[in-house]
């Protein structure tokens, strides 16, 4: 249970460097499908090529957007550990704290009983 306090208490919110790179990733792949999309674009006729001419827009600008936000995220450091992340400073003063705190020694559980002198 206390284990996944800490794990609640050290996610800040943001992304890790690796869902960024995901991130672009998917934008990447959503550039290509808006690129194969148009490349076949000339076999499809009326109604038709209004959708996908739609699905070639929303996919390029959702693509980039995706991978723009990704790539300035990245330079900023906005992601857990980076140079935006200010969780840092707060835990560095919270570990402060309870370092001025003496820790209470709980009787009945096995790590904190005293020993036995024989």
């Amino acid at each position: 249970m206390d284990s996944q306090k800490d794990n609640k208490k050290k996610r800040s919110g943001l992304p890790t460097h690796m869902g960024l790179v995901f991130r672009t990733a998917a934008g990447g792949y959503l550039l290509y499908l808006a690129y194969s999309i148009y490349s076949s674009a000339d076999a499809i006729q009326g109604a038709e090529k209004i959708a996908f001419t739609g699905a070639i827009i929303l996919f390029a600008v959702i693509g980039a957007v995706i991978i723009f936000s990704s790539l300035r995220a990245m330079q900023r450091g906005e992601y857990e550990g980076g140079a935006g992340d200010h969780r840092k400073d707060e835990e560095s003063a919270g570990e402060k704290k309870k370092e001025e705190k003496p820790e209470r020694i709980r009787f009945g559980e096995p790590e904190t009983m005293p020993e036995k002198e024989e």
